[in-house]
């Protein structure tokens, strides 16, 4: 278990907080870690990754072109009239990742944590 792991959690917004209920901590280092680094690198030129959609993609856009884009499964950015709300947001995971430090876990050690956390917590 994550040392004060209530007192973190209370530093949470609202949308930090479903994305720690939602994804769980395991899946925010992942992204954070191991996909940005990889997806980052290749974005279309003038975009920035927005965050992960409704669908479960990630998702970038360019702000001055307004050309949006999406994650596919075969490792490009694929240019694609897609909706620009509904999005968790790439910054909500980063804070979520820093405020629980999830840089010092290991993936494995993270996988039920919230479960466990949120199952403990009165209703």
């Amino acid at each position: 278990m994550i040392a004060g792991i209530l007192e973190k959690y209370d530093q949470l917004t609202a949308a930090q907080k479903e994305i720690f209920a939602g994804y769980g901590l395991r899946q925010v280092k992942h992204f954070v870690e191991i996909s940005l680094p990889n997806i980052e690198p290749v974005l279309p030129a003038g975009a920035h990754v927005q965050g992960i959609n409704s669908e479960g993609k990630v998702q970038a856009i360019n702000d001055v072109t307004h050309q949006t884009y999406l994650w596919i499964s075969d490792l490009q950015w694929q240019e694609r009239p897609i909706a620009t709300s509904n999005v968790d947001l790439k910054e909500d995971f980063l804070a979520v990742w820093e405020i629980f430090n999830l840089q010092a876990y290991d993936l494995i050690d993270l996988s039920h944590i919230h479960r466990d956390f949120l199952q403990s917590q009165p209703v």
